[in-house]
């Protein structure tokens, strides 16, 4: 056979029986190409491959081409999810069925979201497996498809959106132990995040520098989110989720009157928070995740009152509902814009409720065709 460098080369290889000279052999012709030591092989478990595709992507991080954040989260799905359940099983035993009741398992005793992230994780170990070798192809590709979330379908209405924030106004106003809570940045924060679409990081990581308050109307620049890993902690990442969602968002009235209220509260300097803590550092996701949590506990009698669904009651909330009313009134592509999403797609299936209702015109339609 050849080696790396194409040079032909003749292998002899003798055993006690005819399977070890065979193994011998493929000893041999591994040992012609240039794998360094600790190379990946068919017998190597899946523990081991994991371990070597992390230093890789770990590598990858450190050069900036892969999030911490990412990078936590694979780490999480191999220790906490993969080596458990399937981290001694060599790569040469890991045909697609197995493949496929691995995720399946997982799936059945675990959760959804967990089978999902394990395919995902599972693939790209597998995906380096072929890179190195130690496999002739992905098993993970061909396993059956896991059925899809099912799609959340609560948006509010703007009345509810009015009576929100009049409980926000009043919560927890007549005193009590302990200080008020900050209503203030979760009035605001809904107000930015109905009127521009952004996620939660986005909101929280807007700077003086990001919104242009003099043009007509003002706008805001949503180039940034507020992270957090375990090795860089609570930062900036100057880009939103995806980099190409970078876009600059036309305030309504609402929003535009909520930057205003922020702007009195941030530092002076430009890259001063909108939302910072009092030491002017961003405030955090999880921070401001939990002090929506609070309010919808201590409200959730009011909040059923009023209609909403205290179940789906997070920020991704505010998202959606942007997203199905201007898609009703200007459809998908304006919302699909609006979001920073690359497939309009994406904004149908996991954003846009769907309206039940069926527009009236298609009666003007059928009379004119069938006639009466």
């Amino acid at each position: 056979m050849r080696d790396d460098a194409g040079e032909l080369r003749q292998l002899k290889a003798t055993g006690d029986t005819e399977e070890d000279a065979r193994a011998e052999l493929r000893r041999l012709a591994a040992s012609l190409t240039s794998r360094g030591a600790g190379a990946l092989t068919g017998a190597s478990t899946i523990a081991e491959a994991a371990d070597a595709w992390l230093v890789q992507a770990n590598a990858r991080a450190d050069a900036g081409s892969l999030a911490h954040s990412t990078l936590e989260s694979y780490q999480s799905a191999v220790r906490l999810v993969l080596k458990p359940v399937c981290g001694a099983v060599t790569l040469d035993q890991l045909t697609v069925g197995r493949c496929d009741r691995i995720i399946q398992s997982i799936m059945r005793e675990g959760s959804l979201s967990k089978a999902r992230k394990a395919r995902a994780v599972l693939g790209l170990i597998c995906g380096y497996a072929v890179r190195d070798d130690a496999i002739p192809r992905n098993p993970v590709r061909d396993v059956q498809r896991l059925p899809m979330p099912e799609k959340k379908t609560s948006v509010l209405s703007p009345e509810q959106v009015a009576a929100i924030r009049d409980l926000m106004h009043r919560w927890r106003a007549t005193g009590g132990p302990g200080p008020r809570p900050n209503y203030r940045a979760l009035i605001d924060g809904m107000d930015i995040m109905l009127g521009t679409s952004a996620r939660v990081g986005e909101c929280i990581g807007l700077r003086r520098k990001d919104v242009d308050m003099t043009t007509s109307p003002p706008t805001v620049l949503v180039d940034g989110t507020i992270v957090s890993t375990k090795k860089q902690g609570l930062y900036r990442k100057n880009a939103p989720k995806r980099a190409r969602q970078r876009r600059r968002i036309a305030l309504p009235a609402l929003a535009a009157a909520a930057v205003r209220s922020r702007l009195v509260l941030a530092g002076p300097g430009e890259d001063a928070f909108l939302f910072p803590t009092k030491t002017g550092r961003p405030m955090s996701v999880s921070n401001y995740e939990r002090l929506l949590r609070t309010f919808v506990e201590d409200n959730t009698a009011e909040l059923r009152a009023l209609g909403v669904d205290v179940d789906e009651f997070t920020t991704h909330l505010y998202r959606r509902t942007t997203a199905t009313l201007v898609e009703r009134a200007a459809g998908i592509t304006r919302a699909s814009r609006l979001l920073g999403h690359a497939n309009e797609q994406i904004t149908r299936a996991s954003y846009v409720v769907s309206a039940v209702e069926v527009d009236p015109i298609t009666i003007d339609i059928l009379d004119e065709v069938l006639g009466s």
